[in-house]
């Protein structure tokens, strides 16, 4: 993540804003697009879509409240896949919104939904797959929620979700056949 004045506005902005009552409640944050977002398109440039996306994480975790537990226990979350869809492109000096939900988790990984809006239209959906890990160890999001004081459980996979986690075992499968 190199965004690094959108990120002290994000942490700032945390002074103001609510924190969340559920960790699986969607946050929103604002951004427009400036021109160094663009490629020779005009338009916000692929790579960058990733970039805010780790932004919308990173806030969605500290409105829970996570923050003091993730320095107590030394935690990091570490994207372990990703994809995206591009439905609409978002043009230089728009303002767009960033929605992120955490969807649901396993034992290993939690799953993040991620949106970008502009004027109430869905321009690009995201899904990334992110593990908490402490020291060498891989903990559940549910875990994470009780080192931070909370219960938090689960829902059951959405379809798509299921279906992703498939593929990329999948992949893991095929990668490892072809050593």
């Amino acid at each position: 993540m190199n965004l690094y004045g959108r990120m002290l506005l994000v942490i700032l902005r945390l002074l103001y804003v609510p924190k969340l009552a559920d960790a699986l409640l969607r946050s929103r944050l604002r951004f427009r697009v400036w021109p160094h977002d663009c490629d020779f398109n005009l338009h916000l440039t692929n790579s960058r879509y990733f970039s805010l996306m780790d932004l919308g994480r990173t806030e969605h975790m500290l409105r829970c409240g996570w923050l003091p537990a993730i320095f107590k226990y030394k935690l990091k979350f570490v994207v372990n896949a990703s994809e995206i869809t591009f439905i609409r492109e978002l043009p230089p000096f728009a303002q767009f919104n960033l929605s992120t939900q955490l969807l649901a988790f396993d034992e290993k990984y939690a799953y993040f939904e991620q949106r970008f809006t502009r004027k109430g239209k869905l321009h690009a959906i995201a899904h990334a797959r992110v593990a908490i890990i402490q020291g060498r160890d891989l903990i559940s999001a549910g875990q994470m929620a009780k080192l931070a004081g909370q219960e938090l459980q689960s829902l059951p996979l959405p379809e798509a979700i299921a279906l992703w986690k498939q593929l990329l075992d999948h992949k893991k499968w095929q990668g490892s056949r072809q050593k």
